[in-house]
């Protein structure tokens, strides 16, 4: 009797974890897409597109990046990743961007993991035999994008003091640059010179 007891009750338990296992699965919020964008089979424009998502599409979003940068989203059965500023979601005052309100609308933070992620919902996809290629690329660049190049300075370089001129720029000519006045105009012609007038006779007494 005991026993029988004890099976019931581990079977409700365990249809009780399955259930809420279910549930969790299942979890998404909804958005909308507020312009044509691709979906991405990982979070950057680097991984392949799975599908071109006209404007208004519905999706389901299960979740997003830490910073809010690309969401984990589903349309029918494609499954892929979406850049967050193109999502729009119902907020508690109106619609807003994901991007500038995940925090606001309680989305969670998941993280993309490339192995399991693409043997879910990629094989037999035409570009699933890059899988390696791919998967390099999310070792090398797990966030979707690589740093950007370090900045190359020579040895011994100092920053110039504030309101220094760079080098090789000749400082402006006095005036701010502007031509003296006159600047432009022909020069003025040299007057003639006053011929001396001829000296005047005296006529004679007859």
């Amino acid at each position: 009797m005991k026993r029988n007891v004890l099976l019931r009750r581990l079977a409700l338990l365990c249809g009780v974890l399955v259930m809420g296992c279910a549930a969790g699965a299942a979890a998404a919020y909804s958005a909308s897409v507020v312009a044509s964008v691709n979906m991405r089979a990982g979070p950057s424009v680097a991984y392949p597109q799975v599908a071109l998502l006209g404007t208004g599409t519905s999706v389901e979003v299960f979740g997003c990046e830490q910073g809010y940068g690309w969401c984990d989203v589903q349309v029918g059965p494609n499954r892929g990743w979406v850049a967050a500023e193109y999502l729009q979601a119902q907020g508690p005052s109106g619609p807003v961007i994901v991007a500038n309100a995940g925090v606001l609308l309680a989305l969670p933070i998941v993280a993309f993991s490339f192995g399991s992620y693409w043997d879910s919902y990629y094989r037999g996809r035409p570009w699933y035999g890059r899988r390696s290629y791919y998967n390099n690329y999310w070792n090398r660049y797990p966030h979707g994008r690589p740093p950007p190049p370090p900045l190359h300075r020579p040895p011994g370089y100092r920053p110039p003091p504030p309101g220094a001129r760079p080098p090789g720029v000749r400082p402006p000519p006095p005036g701010g640059g502007r031509p003296p006045p006159g600047a432009g105009r022909p020069p003025p012609r040299p007057r003639p010179t006053p011929r001396p007038a001829p000296p005047q006779v005296q006529p004679q007494p007859r």
